[in-house]
């Protein structure tokens, strides 16, 4: 007669031993994994019998396999973090022989440090920008942290995302786009104690200059052929790195820094308006433009000449006339004298006399202007005894 067959008995560890579990890695990101140990050892301090059961526990992810039998008092299985950021309680027992738990961080549990910064620079430009908000989380034992969740805010304005995982640099990245200045603050874990970051986007005004130009020959625009004055003035605290000026007529001229007022000269060759440009580059290398639109005209001059009359010791009389055969529209109403020793003058008359505090050569010259608007300039070099 054939005798019914039945499950063979498992073999599991005997009275008072002991177990103690050894894992590969105390830190794992979320859905890392790592080996945890067993080793199983008799009252008398030698290994159990091969083949022994070992059943293994877990608070948060999963071991596997959850049995396993040993080998020369050994059994090794991995354990599995899952999505959710934790401490990992990893317990082992076989018959009435159990380990004390061993703890796993996994993800943001494991987080020891976090810095937060924004790069490549902390500003934005006051017309809206975007830049990359970097969170760095260390280990509890200062090494980068892989697979970490990290939750960012901000006060103003928009993050392209408010969760990121943790690279294998334990870098996790967002980026803010405003046009104020916000504050981002990024944090890891639960709990008062959970570490964060901060970090403040500063909205800075783009750089600019204000632009003046002068005609040194005329009372106002500018004409063919005449060199005008294109004085430029730095915004307070623009700090200009370079400058790009476009006269508009097809020509420009490259500038390094701007700290003062700095003044370019430049001749038109034909009539027109244009429109004078100036694209400049700040130290964070935000870009920002100012322009200004000249007006340039037919050059109208009157044939001037100026003749020393007379000359008594330090007074020299001065005669302002047309030139032979020039003709005028109209009648020269004003005369701007500038003796060459910083005096000036003034005038409604062609004459004039001027006293010199001293001996020396003088670069007198004189400006008129006609009852029609013609404007006519010359100068003269006079020796004073």
């Amino acid at each position: 007669m054939a005798l019914a067959g039945c499950d063979k008995v498992p073999l599991l560890a005997p009275t008072n031993t002991t177990i103690r579990l050894i894992a590969g890695l105390g830190v794992l990101p979320l859905a890392g994994s790592t080996e945890v140990t067993a080793i199983v050892i008799e009252a008398a301090g030698t290994p159990v019998q091969n083949g022994t059961v070992v059943t293994f526990t877990s608070s948060l992810g999963t071991v596997e396999p959850r049995e396993a039998r040993t080998s020369n008092g050994q059994v090794t299985v991995r354990y599995i973090a899952g999505s959710q950021s934790g401490t990992a309680k990893i317990g082992a027992f076989s018959g009435g022989a159990k380990s004390d738990n061993l703890d796993i961080l996994v993800g943001a549990a494991a987080a020891g440090a976090l810095a937060l910064r924004a790069d490549p620079t902390a500003f934005v430009p006051v017309t809206g920008g975007t830049i990359d908000i970097v969170a760095t989380v260390l280990d509890t034992g200062g090494n980068p942290l892989r697979g970490a969740p990290v939750r960012f805010t901000t006060t103003f304005g928009q993050l392209s995302q408010s969760t990121a995982l943790t690279s294998d640099a334990g870098e996790a990245r967002t980026q803010l786009t405003t046009n104020v200045t916000a504050e981002v603050t990024a944090r890891i874990g639960a709990g008062a104690t959970a570490p964060e970051g901060k970090v403040t986007i500063t909205a800075r005004e783009l750089p600019s200059v204000t632009i003046e130009v002068t005609n040194p020959f005329a009372s106002s625009g500018a004409e063919v052929g005449q060199p005008v004055n294109i004085k430029l003035t730095p915004a307070a605290n623009a700090g200009i790195r370079s400058a790009r000026v476009d006269f508009g007529d097809g020509s420009s001229a490259t500038l390094g820094a701007i700290n003062a007022i700095t003044t370019l000269p430049h001749t038109y060759t034909r009539t027109g308006s244009f429109t004078v440009t100036v694209t400049l580059t700040d130290a964070l290398g935000f870009v920002g433009t100012s322009s200004v639109v000249i007006t340039v005209t037919e050059r109208s001059t009157v044939p001037i000449q100026i003749v020393v009359q007379s000359q008594s010791q330090l007074v020299v009389t001065f005669n302002a006339s047309i030139t032979a055969g020039g003709t005028v529209s109209g009648s020269i109403r004003t005369y701007e004298w500038d003796f060459g020793d910083g005096d000036t003058l003034v005038s409604t008359g062609p004459n004039t006399a001027h006293r010199y505090r001293a001996a020396g050569n003088y670069v007198v010259s004189v400006r008129v202007v006609t009852t029609t608007g013609q404007e006519g300039f010359t100068s003269t070099t006079v020796k004073v005894a």
